[in-house]
């Protein structure tokens, strides 16, 4: 019987938690597209409004976590130096490479986009921006 009521109180929470959050959404919703044209244009607006910080945070991500994966490696070597038999010299040289793809990845975008899609195709990756000109791949 204890259990049952367990169950039940849980299936109520859940249920409240996704009422609470409906209500948040819709009560916010006409506040995220003020001050915009109204309609499925203006919404599509203020998507595309954002892919530019979208881009800064993908590659803001991208340097901490080459960054974080470069110390990771630096501690590995140490712990392959003082125990050889417990971390193989794989798992340094794996979290350097790892490192290293995440610091140049950003600079990768736009010629590979250029690759693919040729010089005369399509948007060849990046972004355009208040200070994308000092990060590698943004124009």
């Amino acid at each position: 019987m204890k259990y049952r009521f367990n169950s039940i109180l849980e299936t109520a929470r859940h249920y409240l938690f996704i009422a609470a959050t409906l209500m948040a959404a819709f009560s916010l919703a006409p506040e995220l597209v003020a001050g915009t044209t109204t309609g499925i244009g203006g919404l599509a607006d203020n998507v595309t409004g954002n892919f530019q910080a979208i881009g800064n945070l993908f590659i803001g991500t991208a340097y901490i976590a080459g960054i974080g994966f470069g110390v990771a490696a630096i501690f590995k070597f140490k712990q392959h130096k003082d125990n050889p038999t417990q971390i193989p010299i794989g798992t340094p040289f794996a979290l350097l490479g790892v490192s290293v793809m995440l610091v140049f990845l950003p600079g990768l975008y736009q010629p590979l986009g250029q690759t693919i899609y040729g010089k005369t195709g399509g948007t060849g990756g990046g972004f355009t921006g208040t200070g994308a000109e000092k990060i590698p791949g943004g124009k």
